[in-house]
C-alpha cells in the first residue's frame, strides 16, 4: 500500500469536493479493507482448489475402476465430466466469495458517498424491494417468474423522489410468453430483463395508465397479442416524428396521455433513450406513468454500483468509485432531462 492510497482525482462535476472526503473517511480504512480482501481471496482460492481436486479425483476413480468397454473415448469422457462439474463448483464458490467481498466494500464505502451527495441511501440487498408487479401490470417489464433485485439507491434530487435498483428478471419456459427480443425458446428458462429499474415521483398523480413501449415495426401486432399488459390498451398517436420512429404510446385515456406527454417531454425522452441506452440505444428503454410515479426500465449488461473486485487491491478502489459516481450521475441526468435540461455529463 503506497502513499497514493490517500489520493482521489475528481473527474466529473458530481465528484467535486469528494477528494477531501476520500482522504478523511475512506483512505484510513484501506489497510483494514485490504487485509479483509486478502483473507476472502485466500478462502476463495482454497474453496476453488478443493472443488477442482474433488472433480479430478472422481475422474481418476472412474478411469481406474470404470468400465473400459467404451475404449479411450469413454475413458476421457468419464474423466472429463467429473472434472467439468468440479470446475463449475469452483466457479460458483469463487463467485460467492467475490460477492461477499464486494458487499463488504460497499458497506464501508457507499454510506460515505451517500453522505457526500446528501439525501441518498443505498441498500445492497434491496431489502425494501421494488414495485415490480406495478411495472409488470403497466407493461414496462414482461411477465416473469423469478426476480433478483439488488443495490437499491433511493433519495431526492431537485425535490423529486426517486429510487433505482439493479434487476434480473427470469421466466420459466412453462410460463413464458413470446418475446421478440429472445430466440432461446428451447431453454427451460430465459432472462426477460437485465438492467436498471427506476421509479421517479411526479408532481400530480396520473389518473390512468400510460405505456411508452418500444416500436417493433412489423412486430407490433405480435407484441400486442403476446407482449403482456399495456400493449392491449388503445394506441395514442403523438404526432412527434422522432419519438414515433422509436416508440409507441398506449393508454386507457388517450386525451389524458396527450396532456401528460407534450412535445417537450417527448423531445427529452428521445434524448434519454439515445444518451442513456448504451449499446442498445432506444431498444433498451421502455417506460410508463401510473398514479404518482414514472417508471423506467433500462437494459444494461454492466454491474450497477460495482465496488471491490476480489483480485484488485483495496487501495485501487478509485476506479470503482468513479464508476459509482457515473451510475448515480445517470439517474440525475434522467431527472434533469425530464425537467427539460440538457446536461453534458
Amino acid at each position: 500500500m503506497g502513499e497514493h492510497l490517500s489520493d482521489f482525482t475528481e473527474h466529473s462535476p458530481i465528484e467535486a469536493g469528494f477528494a477531501a472526503v476520500y482522504r478523511a473517511r475512506i483512505a484510513p480504512r484501506l489497510n483494514e479493507l485490504e487485509q479483509e480482501r486478502q483473507a476472502v481471496l485466500a478462502k476463495a482460492k482454497s474453496h476453488a482448489a478443493i472443488a477442482l481436486a474433488a472433480g479430478a479425483a472422481l475422474g481418476v476413480l472412474f478411469l481406474l475402476f470404470g468400465s473400459g468397454s467404451d475404449g479411450l473415448a469413454g475413458a476421457l469422457v468419464g474423466f472429463g465430466v467429473p472434472l467439468a462439474f468440479g470446475a463449475v463448483a469452483a466457479f460458483l464458490l469463487w463467485k460467492r466469495q467475490a460477492e461477499s467481498w464486494s458487499g463488504s466494500a460497499a458497506r464501508d464505502v457507499m454510506p460515505v458517498v451517500c453522505d457526500f451527495l446528501g439525501d441518498l441511501t443505498h441498500d445492497r440487498n434491496a431489502l425494501k424491494g421494488f414495485p415490480l408487479e406495478r411495472m409488470q401490470k403497466l407493461g414496462v417489464i414482461r411477465r416473469f417468474s423469478k426476480s433478483e433485485v439488488s443495490d437499491r439507491l433511493a433519495g431526492t434530487y431537485r425535490d423529486v423522489p426517486f429510487e433505482i435498483v439493479e434487476a434480473k428478471l427470469i421466466n420459466d419456459k412453462s410460463q413464458s410468453s413470446t418475446n421478440a427480443d429472445n430466440d432461446n425458446s428451447d431453454r427451460s428458462s430465459r432472462t426477460q430483463f437485465k438492467g436498471l429499474l427506476m421509479r421517479i415521483g411526479v408532481p400530480d398523480p396520473i389518473p390512468g395508465r400510460i405505456l411508452i413501449a418500444r416500436d417493433y415495426g412489423m412486430g407490433n401486432k405480435l407484441m400486442g397479442m403476446f407482449g403482456g399488459a399495456g400493449r392491449d390498451l388503445p394506441r395514442v398517436e403523438t404526432g412527434h416524428a422522432a419519438f414515433e420512429d422509436l416508440f409507441e404510446v398506449h393508454s386507457d385515456d388517450p386525451d389524458m396521455a396527450m396532456n401528460v406527454l407534450p412535445p417537450a417531454f417527448l423531445d427529452s425522452f428521445v434524448k434519454i433513450a439515445k444518451s442513456e441506452g448504451g449499446r442498445r440505444g432506444a431498444k433498451g428503454l421502455e417506460a410508463g406513468f401510473h398514479d404518482e410515479a414514472f417508471f423506467l426500465a433500462l437494459q444494461r449488461d454492466d454491474d450497477f454500483l460495482a465496488l471491490g473486485k476480489l483480485t484488485t487491491p483495496a487501495d485501487e478502489i478509485e476506479d470503482d468509485l468513479h464508476g459509482v459516481f457515473d451510475d448515480i450521475a445517470k439517474a440525475r441526468r434522467i431527472i434533469d432531462r425530464l425537467h427539460g435540461d440538457h446536461p453534458e455529463t
